[in-house]
C-alpha cells in the first residue's frame, strides 16, 4: 500500500476462511482507498476453496498474509492485532467492504465510521449508533480502535467484539468521522445466524459490565426484536 508518513497509520485486518465469493470485492475497496497510509493484512484459515488464488493476485497490495488453520473468526483477528503496527486498528472481514473513500486527512482514532446495510425490507440503510450499556454501539467494521494489542476473548464465540470495545474503554461518545463513502456491512454473517447465542452473550457482558438493570433491559429490547422480525418475514411470505 502507499504511504504517507504524515498520516496515522491505519492497520486494516481482513479475516476470511472459504470466501472465495466475498474476498476480491473486500480486498479491491482497500486498494481503492485514497487514504495513503494503510498497513493491509489478511489472515486466512486454510482455505480450500481457491481463497488463496484471490489473495496471490492482489498479493503486491497486501502487507502481510497468512493462510492456517485457527480456532474460529476471533483467533484469527488476534493473529491480525499480532502482526498489525498501525496506530488505528479496523477488522474489516471478508463480504464487507468500503464503498467510496471512508478515510481522511481528518480521521480520528479511536472514532466510528458510517456503516450501511441491507435491511429485512431490501433497503440499503445506515446503521444507527446505539447505548453501549446495550449492544456494541457500531459494527466493528465501522470502528476505529487504538492499537493497544488487547486480544479478542475467546471464551466469546459470538460477541467478542462488544467485549473488546468495552474493554478499550469506550462509549457510545466516540466521534463519528465525517467521510464521503461508507462501509458496507455483510448483514448475513456468522453473528446474524446465532441470535441466541449472540443474544445470550451479550447479556452476560452487559450484566459484567452494568449489572442486572442494563442486562434485563437488553433482554426485553432483544426478545421484542427477535420476535418483531419473525412476524414481518411471516406477513411477507402470506
Amino acid at each position: 500500500m502507499t504511504s504517507d508518513k504524515n498520516q496515522p497509520l491505519i492497520s486494516i485486518v481482513t479475516v476470511v476462511f472459504n470466501g472465495v465469493e466475498f474476498l476480491e470485492d473486500t480486498i479491491i475497496s482497500v486498494i481503492n482507498q485514497t487514504y495513503n497510509n494503510i498497513e493491509y493484512i489478511i489472515i486466512d484459515g486454510g482455505s480450500t476453496d481457491g481463497t488463496l488464488d484471490v489473495i496471490r493476485k492482489y498479493a503486491d497490495n497486501i502487507d502481510y498474509w497468512t493462510s492456517e488453520p485457527d480456532k474460529g473468526i476471533y483467533d484469527a483477528m488476534n493473529k491480525g492485532i499480532e502482526r498489525a503496527t498501525g496506530g488505528g486498528l479496523l477488522f474489516l472481514n471478508a463480504g464487507d467492504y468500503f464503498s467510496g473513500s471512508v478515510f481522511n486527512e481528518n480521521i480520528t482514532i479511536p472514532g466510528f465510521l458510517l456503516v450501511k446495510y441491507i435491511n429485512i425490507f431490501n433497503q440499503l440503510v445506515n446503521i444507527k449508533i446505539k447505548n453501549h450499556k446495550l449492544r456494541l454501539p457500531n459494527c466493528h467494521q465501522g470502528i476505529i480502535f487504538e492499537n493497544k494489542k488487547i486480544k479478542y476473548d475467546l471464551k466469546y464465540k459470538v460477541s467478542s467484539d462488544y467485549d473488546y470495545f468495552l474493554r478499550h474503554g469506550y462509549t457510545s461518545k466516540l466521534p463519528v468521522m465525517k467521510t464521503t463513502g461508507f462501509v458496507y456491512f455483510d448483514n448475513d454473517g456468522y453473528n446474524t445466524n446465532n441470535v441466541d447465542v449472540r443474544d445470550d452473550e451479550i447479556y452476560n457482558i452487559v450484566k459484567k459490565n452494568y449489572g442486572f438493570f442494563y442486562a434485563s433491559l437488553f433482554l426485553v429490547i432483544a426478545r421484542t426484536k427477535k420476535y418483531t422480525k419473525k412476524a414481518i418475514v411471516f406477513l411477507k411470505c402470506k
